[in-house]
C-alpha cells in the first residue's frame, strides 16, 4: 500500500468480545428472548470505548481534553459476540469524522454509527439529528415529561470500583494504560463507559437496578434500553473518584412502535464550576414491559 493510501485509510481496532456488566433486565438472556431480542444485550455504553486508542491515535492525546463522539445505535449486540470500531481519518487534521463500530464477522452489521469531533461540536451527529420528539400529551409512560424539565443536581464520581469492576470483568474490553496507571495528567482517568455511569446515575441512583421515579412516575419498572450516546469533553478530561456537580435536563421526548423514548442532557462541572464534560442520551422504554400498554 502506497503513503498515500495508508493516510488516506480508516483506523480500524483490534476485535473485541462485547461482554455485558449487567444481569439484570434486557441484559438477562430470558427476559431478553421473550422480548424478541437473540440473547442478552449488551448495553450501548460498553462500546464506546472501542473508540478511545483510535481516537488519541487521530486527534492525540487532546481528545479526552475536548474532543467528542456522537453514535447513534442501530443493531443490539448480544453478549459474547465480537464488535470492532472503525475511525474514518479526520480530513484536514484535526475535522470532524464519520465513526461506526462493526460486527467483525459480517461487516455489514453497523452497530452504531456517528462522528468524532475536537474542540468544536456544534455539527456532531446527535447535535444534528431530526430528534423526532413529540407533544408529551400523547403518551403514557413519559406523560407529562416536559423539554427543558430538570432531572436532578447532584455531586457524583467516576468511581475507581465501578471502572476495576468493568476491568476484571471484561466488560470494558479495549484497555487504555491511562485507565489504570499514570496519564498524562498525572492520575488515572476515568474510561468513557464510566464516565457516562456517573453521568446516568443521576437518573438512577447508586442502588441495584435501575428506578426512573426521576422521570416520571409512570414508568413504574418499565425496562429501558439505551439508544444514543454523546460525551463531549471540554475541560478533560475525567478523574476517578473525583466529585464533580451534575446537572440534567429533558431535551424532548417521542414515541415509536415499540417504545417511548427520552432525550436528555447531563453536564458535569468541577468545583470552580467550570464545565468538564456533557452527555446527550436516548432512553427508550420497552412498552412490552409496562402495564400501560398491556392491551
Amino acid at each position: 500500500m502506497s503513503d498515500a493510501a495508508t493516510l488516506a485509510a480508516p483506523l480500524v481496532g483490534k476485535v473485541r468480545t462485547a461482554l455485558n456488566q449487567s444481569d439484570s433486565s434486557i441484559h438477562d438472556p430470558e427476559a431478553a428472548k421473550k422480548l424478541g431480542f437473540r440473547g442478552a444485550a449488551v448495553g450501548g455504553n460498553n462500546h464506546l470505548d472501542l473508540f478511545a486508542p483510535l481516537l488519541v491515535e487521530a486527534y492525540g492525546r487532546e481528545w479526552f481534553e475536548r474532543g467528542a463522539l456522537s453514535l447513534y445505535f442501530l443493531n443490539v449486540v448480544v453478549s459474547g459476540e465480537t464488535v470492532q470500531a472503525v475511525v474514518e481519518r479526520p480530513s484536514p487534521a484535526g475535522a470532524q469524522t464519520r465513526i461506526h463500530a462493526r460486527r467483525p464477522d459480517d461487516p455489514a452489521i453497523v452497530v452504531c454509527q456517528g462522528t468524532a469531533s475536537l474542540g468544536d461540536h456544534s455539527r456532531s451527529e446527535l447535535a444534528t439529528r431530526d430528534l423526532k420528539t413529540c407533544d408529551e400529551a400523547s403518551l403514557r409512560l413519559l406523560k407529562g415529561v416536559k423539554p427543558g424539565q430538570l432531572l436532578g443536581k447532584k455531586a457524583l464520581t467516576a468511581q475507581q470500583a465501578f471502572q476495576d469492576q468493568l476491568l476484571k470483568t471484561g466488560a470494558l474490553n479495549e484497555v487504555m494504560d491511562w485507565y489504570v496507571g499514570p496519564s498524562p495528567w498525572g492520575a488515572p482517568i476515568a474510561s468513557l463507559n464510566a464516565v457516562s455511569a456517573m453521568m446516568f446515575r443521576l437518573l438512577v441512583g447508586d442502588g441495584g437496578g435501575h428506578h426512573h421515579d426521576r422521570i416520571s412516575p409512570h414508568l413504574g419498572d418499565t425496562l429501558a434500553m439505551f439508544g444514543a450516546f454523546e460525551i463531549a469533553f471540554h475541560r478533560g478530561p475525567v478523574f476517578l473518584d473525583r466529585p464533580y456537580e451534575v446537572e440534567g435536563r429533558v431535551v424532548g421526548v417521542g414515541d415509536s412502535p415499540k417504545t417511548e423514548y427520552l432525550w436528555w442532557d447531563a453536564t458535569a462541572r468541577d468545583e470552580r464550576g467550570e464545565t468538564v464534560v456533557t452527555m446527550r442520551h436516548l432512553l427508550r422504554f420497552l412498552k412490552a414491559t409496562s402495564p400501560l400498554y398491556a392491551a
